[in-house]
């Protein structure tokens, strides 16, 4: 049976990377990037600005289109325009982006109507009181100071039960009672099985990855946690 038409395989992990490269017109961003990330695993992603650490996590979303290689989502080839594959994938930009007529409110029950979960969901109603939203999710995005919208892109990707979260420097607009508080909540889906691909400049207090992956000059470098 092809990989695409049954139950994600049970040995394979959450995402695999294979011989990946993006380019802009000639010139290579990275090339030969290959890593795999288990379910229930937590990787960070670093290197120095210009590396090209947004360019891969938005390879791996769909959202842009990488010049060679493969990416699987458990055991099957990502093909973005699978809705089901999409439904398992959270990406939460550098900035991230809402619709201007809609309130936060507006925003999650969308969401969740899209992802076939009800709009009293108890999970989501949760990450929102827990981010410190619940006194205004009747407020337009527009109205939100930069660290309030990330805390919205980041409920709005938790609420979904992602397989896979990938988020952008998301600790650069919170203040350090949210950062421990999104340390937390990744922690959690972590114990759930989710896995996490998380770009960041520095250490994240509260949370310890399982893998660190490093992007400069093109390249990827892996390494185990103590493992050198």
């Amino acid at each position: 049976m092809d990989a695409l038409d049954g139950e994600p395989r049970a040995a394979a992990p959450a995402l695999r990377v294979e011989g990946l490269a993006y380019r802009y017109v000639r010139q290579d961003v990275w090339s030969d990037v290959s890593f795999s990330l288990e379910a229930g695993s937590i990787a960070f992603l670093t290197g120095p600005n210009g590396a090209g650490k947004s360019t891969l996590l938005r390879c791996l979303a769909g959202w842009d289109a990488p010049a060679e290689g493969t990416v699987e989502l458990a055991g099957r080839p990502f093909r973005p325009e699978r809705l089901d594959q999409r439904r398992s994938v959270s990406f939460v930009p550098d900035v991230p982006a809402f619709y201007d007529d809609l309130t936060a409110g507006e925003h999650l029950d969308f969401v969740l109507r899209a992802n076939r979960l009800p709009a009293d969901d108890a999970r989501a109603a949760g990450l929102v009181e827990a981010l410190g939203l619940a006194g205004h999710r009747d407020q337009c995005p527009s109205a939100y100071s930069r660290g309030m919208r990330q805390k919205l892109a980041l409920v709005l990707a938790l609420a979904v039960r992602p397989r896979l979260l990938l988020l952008d420097e998301p600790y650069g607009p919170l203040d350090p009672d949210a950062s421990a508080v999104l340390s937390g909540l990744l922690d959690a889906a972590r114990a759930e099985g989710a896995a996490a691909l998380v770009s960041c400049h520095h250490d994240v207090p509260g949370l310890e990855p399982d893998l660190l992956l490093h992007v400069e000059g093109g390249r990827l470098a892996a390494a185990v946690p103590g493992r050198g």
